[in-house]
């Protein structure tokens, strides 16, 4: 469990971002304190040795306008605001009493824990006529040790002479050292606090740092491998102008591109699916078709070709041969239609095929085929209505339609019983032709209706041709209607079969 929280550590950017910003941090933080730490007493000791020559020279100026005896309160100001020690020297180089307070005067002298070594000038040839300056050691005793600490500090000497003597005399100026080692001292102490600060400061740095600057990436991942996983719906929407931006906005574009070229390919996979399905269905139809020809084909050949052998065999009952050549001729008859229904449903299937689109009366052609049809109706004994809207036209094959129309009378005349009534009406439903053909004393199982214009279908289970024909006028009149964009279906209601066909608004065209 533990590696595999290192391994995820190890692979997350913000946890990598966050460690080297806070090292980052830290480093920085140690060397700036490392930094101050070094400079601050050299600067400190800059700052104070300038401050410091600038008032000795003051002094200076002060104590040859002043006598000896008056100069206490001058050199005691002075050691007061400077916190500096002061040595006046005779010409032999011997250090002369000031005359200041006890508490100021011999600072160094009267501490115990402190000696000074200084290279002073202590004879007359070494009088001094300008300023030098010079390192003095200083060595600092513990109260608490017998270690002595040494630490150099500078000295400057003056010469100089006192008002109304002619004696001269050399003044040394040593540097305080108390704030500059109070300081340092103060630094070293706080440095394990320090520490701390710098510790929390580099890691609340490296947290906020590593999450504004990852967050976008991290986000910016995890929509990319939604994208991977072809899921386009999330968008980035980043708002920022920098590189982050300009790629979150890129991957946007990326984004949408691909969707749109899924979606065109689903498209496009889903017409060839289509398109795929509805070759394999034409050619299970083309087969089934073909079987099914060749059975309605074969059974009359079979006839024929028996009743040929019978008559030339000179069998009994074949000796009446001019009863069994009408029979012939009847079966061959009957061949013959099938065969040209057959080739007029490949003519119509073909995709060369090319429909005729003139005017069409669909009123005038429907009264043409009702009429024809009537003495078949009569024939059955059965009544045939006729009820018309004058004016409806459609755009198609005159021919075509009309055996589509003579189709769907003289079927519904054929299954229809004796004294059984046959409607025939035309009009204009919501501005579309409609066309309804109804046969009473009928009813079609609910099983067979969806089967009704396949080829050869039939609903007599016994495929009895003597009930009716050969079961390719249903079908030869769907291909019709839909090459003329018209809808057919067929229902039953009320004991009774009807057929709704409702022609296309494309295909209208008004006669007026």
């Amino acid at each position: 469990m533990l590696q595999k929280q290192i391994k995820e550590l190890r692979g997350s950017l913000t946890a990598r971002v966050f460690m080297i910003t806070a090292l980052i941090l830290a480093a920085a933080c140690g060397i700036t304190y490392a930094f101050i730490v070094w400079t601050t007493p050299i600067t400190f000791t800059s700052i104070v040795k300038n401050d410091l020559e600038i008032r000795s020279v003051r002094l200076l100026n002060d104590l040859e306008q002043t006598v000896l005896k008056d100069s206490g309160p001058i050199l005691e100001r002075f050691m007061i605001e400077t916190g500096a020690e002061v040595v006046v020297l005779n010409a032999e180089g011997r250090e002369i009493d000031l005359p200041v307070s006890e508490g100021i005067s011999g600072i160094l002298r009267d501490n115990p824990n402190i000696s000074v070594t200084a290279s002073i000038p202590n004879s007359p040839g070494d009088k001094l006529d300008t300023a030098t300056t010079q390192a003095s050691s200083v060595e600092v005793m513990s109260p608490d040790s017998d270690n002595a600490i040494s630490i150099t500090r500078d000295s400057s000497s003056y010469p100089f002479t006192f008002r109304g003597s002619a004696n001269p005399y050399t003044l040394t100026v040593f540097s305080g050292l108390t704030v500059v080692n109070r300081t340092k001292q103060a630094l070293t102490q706080v440095w394990p606090y320090l520490a701390l600060v710098v510790l929390a400061i580099s890691l609340l740095g490296a947290m906020f740092y590593s999450r504004h600057i990852t967050k976008p990436i991290v986000r910016i991942s995890a929509i990319s491998q939604k994208m991977a996983d072809l899921n386009f719906s999330w968008r980035c929407q980043e708002n920022r102008t920098d590189e982050i931006g300009v790629l979150g906005r890129n991957l946007d574009e990326l984004s949408n591109r691909l969707s749109s070229a899924l979606a065109e390919l689903q498209t496009a996979n889903a017409a060839l699916h289509e398109q795929l399905d509805r070759k394999m269905k034409l050619e299970r139809q083309r087969m089934t078709f073909f079987s099914a020809a060749s059975h309605e084909l074969k059974t009359p050949i079979t006839i024929l070709k028996g009743q040929i052998s019978g008559m030339l065999a000179g069998v009994d009952i074949y000796r009446n041969r001019d009863k069994y050549l009408l029979r012939s001729l009847a079966v061959t008859n009957r061949m013959e239609g099938l065969v040209g229904e057959m080739l007029e449903i490949s003519r119509l299937e073909n995709t060369g095929f090319t429909l005729k689109r003139e005017a069409v009366d669909l009123s005038s052609l429907i009264l043409s085929q009702a009429e024809q049809a009537a003495e078949l109706a009569e024939q059955k004994e059965q009544t045939l209505e006729v009820q018309v809207a004058p004016g409806l036209a459609v755009q198609g094959d005159t021919a075509l339609l009309g055996r589509s129309v003579a189709n769907l009378i003289t079927n519904a005349i054929f299954y229809s019983p004796k004294g059984a009534s046959i409607s025939v009406s035309l009009s204009a439903e919501d501005s579309l032709p409609v066309l309804i053909v109804k046969n009473s004393d009928a009813s079609i199982p609910e099983n067979d209706l969806p089967h009704l214009f396949e080829a050869f279908y039939r609903v007599e289970s016994s495929r009895n041709r003597g009930s009716g024909g050969n079961g390719l006028g249903l079908h030869i009149t769907k291909i019709i209607l839909d090459r003329h964009g018209a809808k057919c279906r067929i229902k039953n209601s009320d004991n009774s079969v009807e057929v709704i066909v409702t022609f296309n608004y494309s295909s209208i065209q008004s006669t007026s």
